[in-house]
């Protein structure tokens, strides 16, 4: 029973290409970052590139435009409504009971254009 190989273990085509493999993504990375830190400390250190131009005097800017802002405290009825029976679709359409869907779908579409309507200034 002799080994036909002469006894020697095998070995892979490429020994160095594993290490080649693992070695040279850190090595770019490294060269990266490092040129990324230079780069940026230059061009914090340095003056931004729009401080050369020269800016026109000051002005003083013109008053703000007075506003009045309405603020509902409640949604109407017809919004809550609105919400319950959209609610209520969803959840129908989910256990995909569409027949009844369909027939809540125009109370709904009613509320939800009162809705809107009471929304509008």
């Amino acid at each position: 029973m002799s080994d036909p190989g002469g006894g020697q273990p095998a070995t892979p085509p490429w020994p160095g290409r594993r290490r080649l493999l693992l070695v040279a993504p850190a090595v770019a990375l490294a060269i990266g970052l490092a040129l990324g830190f230079v780069l940026g400390s230059n061009r914090a250190s340095g003056e931004p590139a729009g401080a050369t131009t020269t800016r026109p005097p000051a002005t003083q800017p013109a008053p703000a435009p007075v506003t009045s802002v309405v603020v509902r405290p409640t949604a109407s009825s017809a919004c809550l409504e609105a919400a319950t029976r959209a609610d209520r679709l969803i959840h129908l359409f989910v256990r995909d009971r569409r027949s009844e869907a369909a027939r809540l779908l125009v109370a709904y579409t009613i509320a939800s254009r009162q809705c809107r309507r009471d929304a509008a200034p």
